[in-house]
């Protein structure tokens, strides 16, 4: 299962977004660390655009995308991953 973790610097939500995506995925046994592009460089922005992740936190997996709903949620992300 490919994945990448999307931040930003200023996004107040993206500590506990990271801190769950890491939990669940210890929790259900999952290979860490999960890559994360920070889109407050510019190589971050660019690589966000090619993804096209539109906010942050932002989580990648295979193709989809799934926001801070999701993240901020450890039901959904115990589902996304079992899934």
């Amino acid at each position: 299962m490919e994945m990448t973790f999307f931040k930003s610097k200023n996004c107040p939500q993206c500590p506990r977004a990271q801190a769950n995506v890491e939990e669940v995925m210890t929790e259900l046994g999952l290979p860490l660390p999960v890559p994360i592009v920070d889109i407050s460089t510019t190589e971050g922005r660019i690589e966000a655009l090619n993804n096209m992740v539109m906010s942050t936190p932002s989580l990648k997996i295979g193709e989809e995308i799934y926001g801070k709903e999701d993240l901020l949620d450890k039901g959904r992300l115990r589902a996304l991953f079992s899934g």
